[in-house]
């Protein structure tokens, strides 16, 4: 459908409230419009989305996050139709459809449509661009400003719990200082909804260099995670468009990220006792740093890492890094969690380390991290 040559020209968009549109530029006549919403609240749409792919109402959606800011979520909707009017009417029954359900959606419209949706290649409504290749990424120039795009497909089959390894995926990636977003696709093959999962990471850099974090990503979790594409420049409209950079097919039923009840409320849940620690520190005088959602560095000694749902293998790849620098206190906000990880053999034995739960946190002297 898209990926034929000279069918579409990159920034030959135009923009009408709520809905960025383009016309194919050969004799089909197609049109594609596409359609940004967030909300505020939370509501399990994947059902929803899944309908308008199997009725045809959309022709694929995506979910975009913001690695540094994995609470604002981006969903985009892309329609295909022959017919303006036709495109208007489909997009007016979804959001009705949408607004039913959870009245806290909102869809983007004009310049903060744009802003998003020329963000993810890092280019500017006000600023003239210029993208090139240059040692298998694309790079992005306007003005004085150099960006590198490197796109990484994310091989969540290889994890037998595909949505835990994509929360850990944003997480050590928060806490290696990058900055980038995810972008899941999803869309109707052969009957099947298919997804694909990729990491666009961004590079300030004047001066060209071959990255090197599909290895440390890799030899982090112990296994073939992300996997460097080298994107061909005439594919650019496929992350601008939100759209799967490859022809590999996955099993939707496998990925539940950003629709499982459980998931959601962990992740909720470590935000809000994120909130209350930090409280508790800055109450007790204590000099602390927070690297990412699960990890806070205090007094210079102690390295504290919090669990809200259970992810053994990124635990265990930490112990296994700072034991023999830090003190290590873990603590474990999931009750079944905390009884599955004390049941792990030699797990007490180890030096420099304390399990605590929840419970045992609340009665916990966090002064007593000064002597470690």
């Amino acid at each position: 459908m898209v990926n034929k040559k000279g069918k579409f020209r990159l920034l030959s968009y135009f923009i009408d409230t709520n809905l960025i549109y383009y016309k194919t530029i050969n004799k089909e006549k197609k049109i594609l419009a596409f359609a940004f919403f967030e909300l505020s609240g939370y509501f399990p749409i994947e059902k929803i989305l899944q309908n308008f792919l199997k009725r045809g109402l959309v022709l694929f959606y995506s979910v975009e996050i913001n690695i540094n800011k994995p609470d604002a979520i981006i969903y985009i909707l892309c329609i295909e139709h022959i017919n303006k009017s036709e495109i208007f009417k489909n997009f007016n029954l979804i959001s009705y459809k949408l607004n039913q359900v959870d009245q806290s959606i909102h869809f983007l419209k004009d310049e903060d449509l744009e802003k998003e949706f020329l963000k993810i290649l890092s280019l500017d409504i006000k600023k003239k661009s210029l993208i090139s290749n240059a040692i298998g990424s694309i790079r992005v120039k306007h003005d004085s400003t150099l960006k590198s795009l490197d796109f990484y497909l994310i091989n969540y089959d290889r994890f037998p719990n595909g949505d835990d390894i994509l929360y850990q995926l944003i997480n050590y990636l928060g806490n290696l200082k990058r900055f980038g977003y995810l972008i899941l696709n999803f869309q109707l093959i052969n009957n099947v909804i298919s997804a694909e999962i990729y990491y666009i990471d961004f590079i300030e850099d004047i001066n060209p260099q071959i990255s090197n974090l599909e290895i440390i990503v890799n030899e982090f979790f112990g296994n073939e995670l992300i996997h460097k594409i080298k994107l061909e420049l005439k594919k650019i409209y496929c992350p601008l468009w939100r759209y799967r950079l490859t022809n590999n097919q996955y099993s939707f039923e496998k990925i539940s990220i950003l629709h499982n009840f459980e998931h959601y409320y962990n992740h909720k849940n470590l935000l809000n006792f994120n909130h209350e620690f930090k409280e508790l520190l800055e109450v007790n005088e204590l000099e602390f740093h927070q690297l990412n959602q699960n990890l806070f560095f205090i007094e210079q000694s102690t390295l504290v890492i919090i669990i809200a749902n259970m992810q053994f293998r990124l635990l265990l790849n930490l112990i296994k890094k700072f034991r023999s620098k830090y003190f290590l206190l873990i603590i474990v906000l999931n009750d079944k969690g905390y009884t599955d990880l004390m049941k792990m053999e030699k797990i007490n034995s180890i030096t420099n380390l304390k399990i605590i739960n929840y419970e045992e946190f609340c009665r916990f002297d966090l002064k007593s991290i000064k002597k470690f």
